[in-house]
């Protein structure tokens, strides 16, 4: 299997006839898993999601039936006997392995090409699973089974002596089965993240392994493990933000070989949010996550107190993402590019992050007596301009991303029910509930819970009331007024023009 330009075909059983070869050739190999967030090279960030798997099929003998990927099929039956058999058939598994590269949507961090000839059991079943997650009907009703399978094959990992856990080809040396590993590892937690607790257990056994088997040393031929690291630290960080977890990986890497750059701009927004998060965690404070388990926003919860030095954190948490983005703006080129869109997407995400920790420790309620109305309105004021990033950006789709952009449009609601609402809030609102519903994934899916607790919301607003429409914002702050109370500044947000 290859990833990135350099691709061959996969192993297949001869075709019937001359158009059969010729289709299956056509349809051969996938695209290059890219990192979540962009990797920052020669100084420039690339945010571009110019797709995971990408490929150029080229002529090669066909394979034998006991080839590598085969043999790797073969494992996955033994750990999972308990799946129908039908799902393995030759034609579902080539069909899932040739087509992952048009249902995988772009990510970030990997985007150079790397060559899977020999492909390993949880890399194979994380790409299965994705496939058929994300296909038509026919095959989106197998994706639960192969869903199964993944876990299983995870599991594997932490039972002595088991047959996934160490490679079984005698061509695949064990740093190559760990890196493979690894990367399976990080794509199924991107495809689970938020829905399934569990990935923060699949990212720290992934963590150990890329301890145990990087290189010390890396030239030309080696794979690409910094950016891995990259990759997994992203799933965790995103993985504990929903959870308010501390995180696994530490925001510097122990091994020489894994370490980024201290001006790397991914770097810095990592550092950032680790530092925050870690200092959060175990307060008990209310999480993102908690409010889609529940039926209404907790407001009974008990109030967490809010010490001098965590607003000292808050506030620096707040203006280093404010300086973030406009050194990052500075070294734009294309204001509508595609990696301009991911950037002030990212921050306006992450923006929303702090200020859902701040709030949440003040009592998690919008309309809670500890929390002023400055406050309430730069919350409100972050919240929908999150909930504006589908208008100017068709290229959204991870998990991470349709959860904090669900839990803007609930603050906003809250606005709604409480008559500080605005025109436009209930349009954005719908927009992101339809954009939801038109997400093909297999059922129970993180789409139908976010769905379910939108529309519970929602069935506590009949006609809102405009009668007060908070007032715009100025594009110039007037500086006889005292803006202290603010942990981000305004204007960040009334300057940025969403690409269209």
């Amino acid at each position: 299997m290859t990833f990135g330009e350099d691709s061959r075909p996969l192993d297949r059983d001869a075709p019937d006839d001359a158009s059969a070869l010729k289709a299956r050739k056509a349809c051969s190999g996938l695209k290059v898993v890219e990192e979540r967030l962009s990797i920052v090279a020669d100084g420039d960030m690339d945010f571009g999601a110019v797709g995971m798997f990408s490929a150029v099929s080229e002529q090669s003998p066909e394979p034998t039936p006991d080839g590598p990927l085969w043999n790797a099929i073969v494992l996955l039956q033994r750990c999972s006997p308990a799946v129908p058999p039908s799902i393995w058939q030759r034609d579902t598994i080539e069909s899932l392995w040739s087509s992952f590269h048009d249902r995988m949507p772009g990510l970030h961090f990997m985007p150079d090409k790397q060559t899977f000839s020999t492909p390993q059991p949880i890399l194979l079943a994380s790409i299965l699973y994705c496939s058929s997650s994300r296909g038509p009907p026919d095959v989106l009703e197998i994706a639960p089974q192969f869903f199964t399978v993944l876990c299983n094959a995870i599991a594997q990992l932490s039972i002595p002596s088991s047959e996934i856990g160490t490679p079984r080809e005698s061509t695949v040396s064990q740093e190559e089965w760990a890196f493979q590993t690894v990367l399976g590892i990080v794509l199924a937690g991107l495809l689970t993240e938020g829905n399934i607790k569990e990935t923060g257990n699949w990212i720290a056994i992934g963590y150990r392994l890329m301890l145990d088997y990087c290189p010390a040393h890396v030239d030309d031929t080696s794979r690409e493990w910094r950016k891995l690291f990259s990759g997994i630290q992203i799933v965790d960080l995103e993985h504990s933000s929903i959870y308010l977890s501390c995180p696994v990986i530490p925001i510097e890497a122990p091994l020489p070989i894994l370490r980024m750059s201290p001006l790397d701009q991914l770097y810095k927004l990592s550092r950032m949010m680790h530092t925050g998060l870690s200092h959060f965690t175990g307060r008990r404070l209310p999480t993102i996550w908690s409010c889609f388990q529940e039926s209404s926003l907790s407001y009974h919860g008990s109030a967490t107190s809010f010490t001098a030095i965590d607003g000292i954190l808050i506030k620096d948490w707040a203006k280093q993402l404010d300086d973030w983005l406009q050194e990052f703006k500075g070294k734009m080129t294309e204001p509508d590019d595609q990696s301009s869109k991911l950037v002030l997407r990212q921050y306006v995400l992450h923006r929303l992050l702090v200020l859902s920790i701040y709030h949440p420790a003040r009592s998690g309620n919008l309309w809670a007596h500890s929390i002023t109305s400055n406050e309430q309105e730069e919350l409100l004021l972050s919240a929908r301009a999150t909930l504006k990033l589908h208008q100017h950006d068709d290229s959204i789709w991870a998990n991470w991303d349709l959860i904090m952009i669900t839990w803007a449009a609930l603050i906003v609601l809250q606005g709604l029910q409480g008559g500080v609402g605005e025109i436009d809030d209930m349009r954005n609102i719908r927009l992101h509930l339809d954009i939801l519903k038109q997400k093909n994934e297999p059922k129970p899916s993180l789409c139908d819970k976010l769905i379910a607790r939108l529309e519970d919301s929602l069935q506590d607003i009949s006609t809102p009331d405009f009668t007060y429409v908070q007032p715009g914002h100025p594009t110039v702050m007037d500086p006889t007024f005292d803006y202290s109370w603010q942990l981000f500044d305004q204007v960040n947000l009334q300057q940025i023009q969403f690409p269209g």
